[in-house]
């Protein structure tokens, strides 16, 4: 008798579908941004205002009527820079869909991978996890820029003062990815069993894995490869497309667009 009384049409569904898209793109969008939280306190407003008309607060719910009566304007004002990015990107491409903050990371570190293994640049790369990194940004140089394949190459560039040590990339205040130090000193391989074969570089990437959960990514100028380090081992060398899917895997507890990181 539920399902009965419910009475749906076609084009009530057609109606219930637009209405999810529309708001599932909503979400996409300012997913990530300053407008996520500022939609959780309008979230937490509405709920006060929820309490206060149920236990009859009737000066708190007062003062809400007076906000809620200029709610449409209050939501212009506050997510004006989301509107204005929504709607112009609805104008170029209305199917366009919003890049993910790990998808852009991943296609930027691998697309810098190979072009370091081109130019046989040594590069260092280190994503930090659950176990916090802030005490290795005093070693090098702070510089809180987005994730880009060029600045990485400039910045491992053998000609560069940052060329040595390693980046550091973790998440900003607003959940995304960023570089935030470079030319930062890593310890050392405590264990015995780094073959010879590799250098200074891998043996920092494997001795700052054997402390933390930190993902290092390290590109060999000498042998024009790229391993993964984690937990004190490294991969074997990787294509493009393994490390594409193996940073996809590996940096899913970054939690990348979902607020800040403690």
């Amino acid at each position: 008798m539920f399902w009965d009384s419910l009475q749906l049409t076609f084009i009530d569904l057609i109606d219930i579908s637009i209405v999810a898209l529309v708001v599932y793109y909503v979400l996409r969008l300012i997913r990530g941004t300053h407008a996520e939280q500022m939609l959780i306190g309008l979230v937490i407003m509405l709920v006060l205002y929820e309490i206060a008309r149920t236990f009859g607060l009737l000066t708190v719910e007062w003062i809400f009527n007076q906000v809620f009566a200029v709610f449409i304007v209050i939501l212009v004002v506050l997510f004006q820079a989301e509107i204005r990015k929504g709607l112009m990107r609805v104008a170029l491409n209305p199917l366009a869909t919003v890049v993910e903050p790990q998808e852009k990371l991943i296609a930027e570190v691998v697309n810098a991978s190979n072009q370091l293994i081109e130019k046989r640049w040594g590069a260092l790369i280190v994503f930090e996890r659950e176990t916090g990194l802030k005490h290795l940004d005093e070693s090098g140089v702070k510089i809180h820029a987005d994730v880009n394949a060029d600045l990485m190459l400039t910045l491992f560039c053998p000609a560069t003062p940052l060329h040595d040590g390693a980046l550091i990339v973790a998440l900003n205040s607003e959940g995304l990815p960023e570089i935030r130090a470079a030319r930062v000193l890593l310890p050392l391989a405590k264990s015995k069993y780094v073959q010879g074969a590799y250098g200074t570089r891998h043996r920092a990437a494997i001795g700052l894995s054997e402390e933390n959960d930190a993902l290092v990514l390290v590109v060999s100028e000498e042998r024009g490869d790229v391993h993964l380090v984690e937990n004190g081992e490294m991969s074997g060398a990787l294509t493009a497309d393994d490390l594409r899917k193996t940073l996809a895997l590996r940096l899913a507890s970054m939690r990348l667009g979902g607020g800040t990181k403690s």
